[in-house]
């Protein structure tokens, strides 16, 4: 009987795999029901899924490289930049008509700016500001965008 006893106490200490694995399958399956459950929670919180097929992009027109003293107390500095503009495929041929007009606008804006506006916080309102004056000379909503491809400042 001492032998039995002896048997049974080294069944009983041994490693039993059954724990570890209900543990897995339980961890397992309340990964995936958070996960669902956050999805599903958070769902409607999130933006929309943008497909990159739907980015529409008028025609780009290059206006050309600009280089101008920017107004400054010593007048030292200058700004050379390379402008593009967006505009419809129909009224192409209508800015290219009118690019002196445009151009000049353009100079006459970069020429009138401090180097305090034209700072990358302030590009965005640079373009608003251009865009609208473009549209105002040519006296309709021609220009949609105003892009920079190149900006030096020095």
């Amino acid at each position: 009987m001492a032998e039995e006893s002896g048997l049974e106490k080294k069944a009983k200490t041994g490693f039993d795999g059954k724990i570890i694995i209900i543990g897995m399958v339980f961890f397992l399956v309340a990964v995936g029901a958070s996960y669902l459950i956050m999805d599903r929670l958070l769902a409607p919180l999130m933006p929309p899924k943008a497909d990159s097929a739907e980015v529409k992009v008028g025609a780009l027109l290059s206006v050309g490289e600009f280089t101008t003293n920017i107004n400054d107390v010593n007048g030292t500095r200058f700004l050379k930049v390379e402008v593009t503009i967006e505009t419809d495929e129909k009224k192409k041929e209508d800015v290219n008509k009118n690019m002196a007009v445009i151009k000049d606008t353009i100079l006459n804006t970069f020429a009138g700016k401090t180097v305090a506006d034209l700072d990358i916080r302030n590009r965005d309102n640079l373009k608003a500001e251009i865009t609208r004056q473009l549209n105002a000379k040519l006296g309709a909503e021609v220009i949609r965008n105003v892009y920079f491809t190149k900006f030096i400042m020095q």
